[in-house]
């Protein structure tokens, strides 16, 4: 999906006493959300950002990647977990290393 079109959803690690359910995992799901999938997490990032869909193509490219750090260094996700989320979004498959796993050419 096209990252416009990607909400991406996680719960820290350490917030496992407030979502046991989600604690240390992270979605992308489709925006608008209008089944409710990233309720259950208790951070998103994305396309839910009204101010998202106004930057040019290279800074919200940059802001994926920041999220990405985010969520692994800062919130404890599993880096693999967060790729493996990650390459529902059109954007990461085409601007990752081309020899890793799930990545796409232009």
């Amino acid at each position: 999906m096209k990252q416009l079109a990607a909400i991406i959803a996680w719960t820290p690690v350490s917030w496992a006493d407030m979502k046991p359910e989600t604690a240390g995992k992270v979605a992308v799901v489709p925006f608008p959300d209008e089944a409710g999938l990233s309720d259950l997490y208790a951070m998103t990032a994305g396309a839910c950002y009204r101010n998202r869909h106004r930057m040019p193509e290279w800074q919200r490219i940059a802001l994926m990647f920041i999220e990405f750090n985010t969520i692994v260094v800062r919130d404890g996700i599993d880096s693999q977990e967060a790729h493996r989320a990650f390459l529902a979004i059109d954007e990461y498959r085409l601007k990752i290393a081309p020899d890793q796993e799930g990545a796409t050419e232009e």
